[in-house]
């Protein structure tokens, strides 16, 4: 008799255990949901009908060329999540396609479409890396003006000619890797404008031309009064944009 009514508790407590869990509100099922890519994120949708709306809230989007078998399926899926989710929930958005095989192309207008998409919804953490050997992709203006960001981290792209105005006053997270600047200049143009910056990593960094040493002694950078980790090339900046950080870090490249 004791086995039989163990042996009846088992199920009744599992069924209690998933019940619980779709119990929980909205706002700390889209917390967990923010932990997994968006392609897994959309996925539990088919758990049941409590879960089936939520993807549409999203507080995070990460989006991975290589969680797709074709490229085809990426570009879709990317397309038309974007045009489906609430943009103005979106507090993070990942756009990582720098494991994309040979022969696969992107729209260079259609990035700049989904990246101004979020801008405008006043994301806060921004990411964008695109693949390095094929390093064509110039970056649109309006990132350079986006008062709401707080984290940026690019790879693979280019920074245009043109730039000429930055204002991230909150951005506090700044992470170049493989990105190219037309000159010296652009690059100072770009840190004058996040004043309130606290971790700064420049990570192969690239500019155009021939660019001499001497002329990063005339870099006006002024403002950097928040740093408090810096990973940069050594040689690619005068030291005194540096005299604030708590912990700075030289490397060779």
């Amino acid at each position: 008799m004791e086995k039989s009514e163990s042996a009846n508790k088992m199920p009744r407590t599992e069924a209690e255990m998933r019940d619980r869990i779709s119990d929980l509100p909205d706002s700390l099922l889209l917390h967990i949901l923010s932990f997994l890519p968006a392609k897994e994120a959309v996925a539990t949708s088919l758990l049941s009908k409590r879960w089936r709306p939520l993807w549409f809230s999203l507080p995070t989007l990460e989006l991975h060329r290589e969680d797709f078998q074709k490229f085809t399926f990426f570009y879709q899926f990317v397309d038309k999540m974007l045009n489906l989710v609430d943009l103005k929930a979106v507090k993070k958005f990942v756009f990582d396609c720098e494991h994309y095989r040979f022969g696969e192309y992107f729209r260079h207008r259609k990035i700049s479409e989904w990246i101004n998409a979020v801008i405008i919804n006043k994301v806060e953490h921004l990411e964008l890396h695109l693949y390095r050997k094929n390093n064509e992709y110039e970056l649109p203006s309006n990132i350079f003006t986006a008062k709401n960001i707080k984290v940026l981290k690019l790879s693979g792209v280019i920074v245009g000619r043109t730039l000429s105005h930055v204002n991230l006053s909150l951005l506090q997270v700044l992470h170049l890797k493989f990105v190219r600047f037309p000159d010296f200049r652009s690059l100072g143009i770009l840190l004058s404008g996040c004043v309130s910056l606290r971790d700064l990593v420049l990570s192969y960094v690239f500019l155009d031309g021939y660019p001499r040493l001497y002329d990063r002694h005339l870099l006006d950078i002024g403002g950097l009064h928040n740093l408090v980790t810096v990973d940069v090339p050594e040689f690619l900046l005068p030291l005194k944009v540096f005299s604030n950080a708590t912990f700075l870090r030289f490397r060779r490249v």
